[in-house]
């Protein structure tokens, strides 16, 4: 993907940060169905994108550089992102739901950038379904860890040992997310430990009360 598009895409997941402002403070009845019907949206794009010829070429036309090269026949990243975020919203408290998606958000944006201008020494490197590599770096790895560590400090009741402990695991996850997209992994994975250690089960939103 070029880097105007790579800009674009990373633009979004800093808009992103709208979806953990909004667990935050607004009421879970509400945050829940705002997130429900945006994913439902995106969904309903991505699959029109991909079975349907003439949509799939309005939308490339429209904003097209936005999609990375495995993408072209898989959701996209804003999919991922935002059915994470309902299940997040769903089982985990709000607290916890902001928490692994400013992780996600905040994170992957930095390990981005740094990765690509700064990074030089090379964990691993990756082949994609399209023949394309994706390679981690120990600078855009750190990245991630920093900022998601810091970016989490603005979250409210969560202890400081466990948001460290949070965002090395999302970072870890992050990194050695290979079959699975991350913007998925990250926030889910993290979001089930961090919610159990804290307050030890699940808080489903119970929709039918």
């Amino acid at each position: 993907m070029k880097l105007s598009g790579e800009l674009l895409r990373k633009g979004t997941h800093i808009g992103a940060l709208i979806i953990p402002a909004m667990f935050l403070v607004f009421p879970r009845n509400v945050s829940v169905w705002i997130i429900a019907i945006g994913a439902l949206v995106s969904l309903t794009q991505d699959i029109l994108r991909i079975y349907n010829k003439k949509f799939r070429k309005f939308i490339y036309n429209f904003w097209g550089n936005i999609y990375r090269r495995w993408e072209i026949r898989r959701l996209g990243g804003a999919s991922y992102i935002l059915c994470a975020a309902v299940v997040s919203i769903f089982f985990f408290k709000q607290n916890i739901a902001a928490l692994v998606m400013i992780y996600t958000s905040v994170g992957d944006t930095f390990a981005v950038f740094i990765g690509t201008y700064f990074g030089k020494n090379t964990i691993y490197s990756h082949r994609n379904s399209d023949g394309s590599f994706r390679k981690k770096t120990i600078e855009g790895t750190s990245a991630f860890f920093i900022s998601a560590l810091l970016a989490g400090f603005l979250v409210p009741d969560v202890p400081v040992l466990w948001n460290f402990i949070g965002a090395a695991l999302a970072t870890a996850i992050e990194c050695f997310s290979f079959f699975i997209d991350d913007n998925f992994t990250v926030p889910i994975v993290t979001g089930v430990v961090l919610q159990l250690a804290l307050y030890g089960q699940f808080m489903p939103y119970r929709w039918f009360l």
